[in-house]
């Protein structure tokens, strides 16, 4: 490598990381040095807090094994923190949700764990640490590998989307209510028309939150939004799986951030402790009502259902709980730990029963494929009824009225024991990063930046196994696809407009041939009359833009009527 091509490859990473645009053309409305704040001040308040409400005796070992699946758990958050890695923080989320589900029992001291050795129980952890610290490597690799932006971009065109985007959120909507008053239907073409319609239906969740931050919504249709979207919330909830309502609400909190460049403090934390409360009583709720001794009825009953979950979940956070009830709630609290099953798992293979050997990912091609076209295919939680029946923790007639929590990382390892976990950890890591990438320096309404919102989405709900993720992503593509047929055009990428001023800057002196089609490119989109919009036709440049490549940016800089705050030539304001 000659020393002017490695002059031009270091420009262009200056220019990629100097002052861009962090997610979708906007700048976020945080810093990288409050990023880094804020994940500092949880690596020192989570386990202090954690480890405070422990067990008396917790042992040194426990302590130790979960801490360096803690460390495991967020060494992928630095990176993103650090702005070493660009994009969406897919695989730092997929991380993360590993510390309520191993973390917090092995710190807390799970009444399962009493049974096996330190030694048994260090093993399970530094598997999944392994795992994690595995997949981020790849992940890592693949995601920071120099990422051109492209001129063309395929993305949303409003004007002619937002009824159809409505009706995918209603849809949606229909779809949740009819699988919680109609157990029986389940399976067959309506789940994968129930699948297609909420990827769908997050996707609409998404542009109208980002929308409404951005103040481009009518009053009409933003009150028949907000509408929805709240009908939506409580019957997620209401069906008693709070993984179900976690991804909607999440994907609305980080479109209304990303579109109006603030942070709505006092809504995010009313939500936190709603869930937490609703999550602390979620059990008894279940005892009574998926037992068979009670039944939810319609909307209406709906005050009193919630008001009697709410009293469960007060009451299990600790107000004045003696002796037994205590007990009680501390058992219901461990049922949404995953530790003892990964444990369980290590101990019994291949010494009680033998490996899988793949038998719970050969039926996984079949699933791409419509039920219509392959009526005999085998449904997506048959590898969970799979290892349920294997291990013995349900019989045959229990796996029909019960799902056993199983993760992709249990799952390898019953299959194909440490082998299998780091085979998975290497593709995870790989589909990840390569996702991540698809997000970088693309408008926030882009096929690429949208496919990495539905894979957090699928993600947030990992713990299934390997054929129930698999289905989620193909439905979550197969939406996405077909709407894009209806919805998407290609247009100019502003975000590109960009980058081509920062690269001028650069590379004014050093053309050459490779380099003079980018210019004449570059000076192609800058003569164009401003469009409106980094995303969604909202105004990427504040200030006045360049007439040529050759023209220094403006450093009169001047804020936009809304708080997306992207500017040319100089620090935020």
């Amino acid at each position: 490598m000659t020393r002017e091509e490695r002059d031009k490859r270091e420009a262009e990473k200056k220019a990629r990381m100097g002052g861009a645009p962090d997610l979708g053309g906007v700048t976020l409305p945080f810093s990288r040095s409050t990023l880094l704040k804020a994940f500092w001040v949880f690596v020192l308040v989570f386990p202090a807090w954690t480890l405070w409400n422990a067990r008396a005796d917790l042992s040194f070992e426990t302590v130790f094994a979960g801490s360096v699946l803690f460390v495991a758990s967020l060494v992928p958050s630095w990176f993103w923190a650090t702005g070493r890695v660009q994009g969406l923080p897919i695989y730092p989320i997929f991380a993360i949700s590993f510390i309520p589900t191993y973390v917090t029992p092995l710190w807390q001291g799970h009444s399962a764990l009493a049974q096996y050795t330190p030694n048994e129980i260090n093993t399970a952890a530094w598997t999944v640490a392994g795992f994690l610290l595995l997949g981020m490597l790849f992940w890592q690799q693949v995601a920071v590998r120099a990422v051109g932006v492209p001129h063309v971009v395929r993305m949303i065109d409003l004007k002619k989307s937002e009824n159809i985007l409505m009706i995918c959120i209603f849809a949606e909507l229909a779809f949740e209510l009819l699988s919680f008053f109609f157990y029986q239907l389940s399976g067959g073409a309506l789940a994968a028309i129930r699948g297609f319609a909420t990827s769908a239906g997050r996707m609409g969740i998404f542009v109208f939150s980002y929308r409404i931050a951005q103040g481009t919504l009518s009053p009409f249709k933003k009150g028949l939004f907000v509408g929805a979207l709240a009908l939506l919330i409580i019957q997620e909830t209401a069906s008693l799986v709070l993984a179900n309502v976690i991804p909607t609400l999440g994907i609305a909190f980080a479109a209304y951030i990303l579109g109006s460049g603030k942070i709505p403090w006092k809504a995010l934390a009313g939500v936190v402790v709603m869930i937490s409360i609703l999550h602390a009583g979620k059990y008894e709720m279940r005892d009574l009502y998926h037992s068979g001794e009670k039944r939810a009825g319609g909307i209406m009953t709906y005050p009193a259902y919630f008001a009697e979950w709410v009293g469960f979940g007060l009451k299990n956070l600790g107000m004045g709980q003696k002796g037994e009830e205590k007990k009680e709630v501390t058992s219901a609290k461990e049922r949404g730990s995953l530790i003892q099953l990964m444990i369980k798992i290590q101990t019994m293979t291949p010494a009680k029963v033998p490996y899988l050997e793949g038998a719970t990912y050969e039926f996984i091609p079949s699933l791409l494929i419509p039920r219509l076209l392959s009526p005999g295919k085998k449904w997506a939680h048959t590898g969970n009824m799979m290892l349920s029946l294997h291990y013995g923790i349900l019989d045959m007639e229990g796996i029909w009225f019960t799902s056993v929590a199983f993760d992709p990382v249990m799952e390898a390892y019953a299959n194909y024991g440490f082998l299998g976990v780091a085979v998975l950890a290497v593709v995870m890591g790989f589909f990840l990063g390569w996702t991540t990438r698809l997000t970088v320096h693309v408008p926030m309404l882009s096929f690429g930046f949208l496919f990495g919102v539905l894979v957090i989405a699928a993600v947030i709900g990992s713990f299934n196994t390997t054929g129930v993720f698999v289905t989620v992503l193909w439905q979550s593509f197969l939406a996405l696809a077909g709407l894009s047929l209806v919805l998407m055009g290609k247009q100019d990428n502003l975000v590109w407009k960009y980058y081509a001023i920062k690269l001028a800057e650069k590379l004014r002196f050093k053309r050459d041939r490779k380099t003079e089609k980018s210019f004449e490119e570059a000076q192609r989109v800058l003569k164009k009359e401003e469009a409106e919009g980094v995303a969604g036709n909202e105004s990427l440049a504040t200030g006045s833009a360049p007439a040529s490549i050759t023209e220094k940016p403006s450093t009169d800089l001047v804020r936009h009527e809304r708080p997306t705050r992207f500017v040319y030539g100089g620090p935020k304001k």
